[in-house]
């Protein structure tokens, strides 16, 4: 109860009432007190002075100031606590009483003031004028009264005037010692009434303290307390209210809380990555393949948060528009060579108000990639088929017509249609070929094979070869000391014939190419190097695929297939091929082969395995 919010304002209100009551007293009593005391002041003063003028001033004793009227005037402030100041009607001083030393510095602003209210008193009608004045120099406010000195013969003519100068000192004085003790009254009764209010308050706080309390465990997700329905009155119904509702919300907790983990471990179960937003652009639900669909972890430093990858992404923007035009937006998205179809679209409530969007993100790298595989294999195979058909066809057709008469030039026609008809079935058995590795359905025998041994017949078979087209090849690394490698001699014969043949193809005249074998502990790597022309940046992610040609006018010959006859060829057997390429500089393809020890070693351990869980 000491930290209760109720408690602590409701004693605030008591002080602020209590200070205010005291505040708004002290002012209104001081507005009305103040004519109050200067309307007693002037009722004091105005019988003396009237009698003063009647009876002893100039006017009454035929223009002589006499000495009681002297002694009078200079010793008003001893006797009456004011001064006087007599005036004849042109307004200069017969006789007045001496000025104390506190208001010399305000000596000729009162001279001005009595000139002042003589000279008022001489324009009016009646014989008497009342004013207040604030000097300057904190001299005070004094009160100023004016009183005409009449000729006894003619009472309507003024021939001089009294003025008398009050202080209010002693009025204000009085105020404020009244003030005081109404201040301190005030307090006093606050200090006596805080022990009974406080407990009134305690007693009748208390049990709306339990009740908060209660309602502060149900915002925790707390619902077991109960409150005291047996409370009268208000807090009674309070306590029943709270009750039910404590009851209800329980109930309706535990089903949102099902109907929730439903729904999160359905949204988590889709193979697409779900983001929601509310209409303001904050992030109500997701799923973990959010993350995977961009290629991103959830943790990243970049996207460590949702609500930072849709900005980083600028997807928020796209969220916005949704919402606003209450339509759906699909497009695809580019990001590190991976293509997301995207689909945002609006949720609307029962009353057609858009409340928000959902944003559905698909990988489509690889269905692009197929797709564009499919159509990319059917070209390239339309274009392979029609180049020698059409070159055929070209011979063929003149033939045909007997237009070719010469029987050199009929000779050289048979030669070109025979080159293509071979360069046709070459195109037919490596696809055929490709095929064939790519399903399977060519059987592999692994062996072990002296690498050594096969390295140098190819050796002594590429170097005329190489000769022909003023290239140097040459072996490195070749040791009888190499251990026998886990392959298939004739498929691996068939890899360095297409490596070689390629890069014999393209490295110009007096240029060189390497054999480079190298020894890593459990595999060799065979590396065939060439300083040729090399493989721009932009096709090096290409050289395996299908019919693909680093001329784009496929001004090479071959077929396009060799390279992804090699690493089919690779891959069946369980071995790696690499490129790594600098256009101008040339280009390093390694093929990599476990050392047949290895493998065997492995074998075994697997077959022992086997036979001791069959045991």
């Amino acid at each position: 109860m000491r930290n209760s919010y109720l408690v602590r304002r409701f004693f605030t209100l008591l002080i602020a009432a209590v200070i205010l009551w005291t505040v708004l007293t002290i002012i209104f009593y001081t507005f009305v007190a103040q004519p109050v005391f200067t309307r007693i002041k002037v009722e004091e003063i105005l019988p003396r002075a009237e009698r003063l003028v009647d009876e002893h001033s100039p006017s009454a004793t035929e223009g002589v100031v006499t000495p009681f009227f002297a002694q009078s005037v200079i010793l008003a402030y001893e006797l009456y606590g004011n001064w006087l100041f007599t005036l004849n009607e042109s307004g200069e001083i017969i006789i007045s009483s001496p000025l104390p030393e506190s208001l010399k510095a305000v000596e000729s602003e009162i001279f001005d003031i009595v000139l002042r209210e003589h000279r008022e008193l001489m324009s009016i009608s009646g014989n008497l004028h009342q004013t207040e004045e604030n000097l300057s120099a904190d001299a005070g406010r004094f009160i100023i009264l004016s009183l005409a000195l009449t000729d006894e013969d003619n009472p309507s003519d003024k021939i001089g005037s009294l003025i008398v100068l009050q202080p209010m000192e002693e009025m204000n004085a009085g105020i404020q010692s009244l003030n005081f003790a109404l201040i301190t009254s005030s307090i006093i009764v606050l200090v006596i009434m805080v022990i009974p209010v406080a407990f009134a308050a305690w007693h009748s706080f208390k049990p709306l303290e339990s009740i908060r309390q209660i309602a502060l465990n149900m915002s925790e997700g707390d619902f077991s307390q109960r409150a005291d329905e047996d409370l009268e009155g208000e807090m009674g119904d309070l306590a029943r209210s709270i009750n039910y509702l404590s009851e209800s919300l329980s109930t309706l907790f535990q089903e949102l809380q099902d109907q929730s983990s439903s729904l999160q471990q359905i949204i988590d179960g889709i193979a697409e990555g779900i983001i929601a937003v509310d209409r303001e652009g904050k992030i109500i639900t997701y799923n973990q393949r959010l993350w995977e669909v961009f290629g991103l972890e959830a943790n990243s430093e970049q996207f460590g948060t949702p609500e930072r990858f849709l900005e980083q992404l600028r997807l928020d923007e796209r969220f916005s528009e949704a919402i606003e035009t209450r339509s759906a937006i699909s497009y695809v998205i580019s990001k590190d060579h991976r293509q997301i179809s995207s689909t945002i679209t609006p949720l609307f409530s029962d009353q057609d108000v858009v409340t928000g969007a959902v944003g559905l993100f698909r990988d489509v790298t690889e269905a692009e990639r197929l797709e564009q595989t499919r159509r990319d294999y059917v070209a390239n195979v339309s274009h392979e088929l029609r180049t020698p058909l059409t070159s055929m066809r070209a011979l063929l057709e003149p033939l045909a017509e007997g237009m070719v008469k010469s029987e050199d030039v009929k000779q050289r026609y048979y030669e070109i249609l025979l080159r293509e008809t071979m360069r046709l079935s070459r195109l037919i058995n490596d696809m055929l070929e490709l095929s064939r590795i790519q399903a399977g359905s060519v059987g592999i025998e692994m062996d072990a094979v002296n690498l050594p041994s096969l390295i140098s017949r190819l050796s002594l078979r590429y170097i005329p070869i190489a000769a022909d087209h003023d290239i140097e090849l040459s072996v490195e690394g070749l040791s009888d000391d190499l251990p026998l490698v886990w392959t298939n001699e004739d498929r691996s014969e068939q890899i360095f014939i297409i490596l070689l043949d390629n890069a014999i193809k393209f490295t110009p005249e007096g240029g060189l190419v390497k054999i480079v074998i190298e020894d890593h502990g459990y595999y060799a790597s065979i590396a065939v190097i060439d300083n040729g022309q090399g493989i721009a940046a932009e096709d090096i992610d290409h050289v395996f695929d299908r019919f693909y040609k680093a001329d784009k006018a496929h001004n090479q010959p071959g077929t396009g297939l060799g390279l992804s006859i090699a690493r089919e060829i690779a891959t069946q057997m369980g071995q790696k091929i690499t490129v790594s390429s600098q256009e101008g500089e040339g280009s390093v393809f390694t093929v990599t082969m476990p050392y047949a020890d290895e493998i065997l070693q492995s074998m075994e351990q697997l077959k022992d395995v086997y036979d001791s869980d069959a045991h």
